[in-house]
């Protein structure tokens, strides 16, 4: 098990904590036969260097609590990138699928306007065609209304 600096730090600033408030307490610690003499900067001293620590863990903690911060914000970004790009890609999709239906649309219309066309010559081959093989008052009647059809929407056409 590895140990990071952080973890390694508050284990440290616990016991600190612990010895610095014995080592404040007490004047002197009676061992079986031997008493052990604490003079008071060494219980100062432990209580500089346990803020010191102190200090040094809650910076630590604010560093790793912005790094978390920061990936937490890289995450939303990268998920907010990946929206933003599914949403061009559909949008593509979209813009694509309408450029087909456009063709299309344009496809059947001259298609149907090359089949009107069809009729139109279908019909004035027929009145000519009626017309040379019998040049009667009816037929040269159709002939004449192809004509004026002809004269008046053949621009459109």
């Amino acid at each position: 098990m590895a140990l990071d600096l952080q973890t390694l730090v508050t284990i440290l600033t616990a016991l600190l904590v612990f010895a610095t408030g014995i080592l404040l307490r007490y004047d002197h610690i009676q061992l079986r036969q031997y008493t052990l003499y604490i003079p008071q900067w060494v219980g100062l001293s432990l209580a500089a260097v346990t803020f010191f620590l102190v200090a040094v863990d809650q910076v630590l903690r604010g560093l790793v609590r912005l790094e978390a911060i920061q990936c937490r914000a890289e995450e939303a970004q990268r998920r907010d990138e990946e929206a933003q790009r599914r949403a061009e890609e559909a949008q593509r999709r979209a813009e694509e699928a309408q450029r087909r239906i456009q063709d299309e649309a344009f496809r059947v219309a001259e298609a149907e306007r090359a089949a009107r066309r069809a009729r139109i010559q279908a019909r004035c081959s027929a009145a000519q065609i009626r017309f040379q093989l019998d040049p009667n008052p009816a037929h040269r009647e159709q002939l004449s209304a192809v004509l004026a059809f002809l004269e008046e929407y053949g621009n459109t056409l």
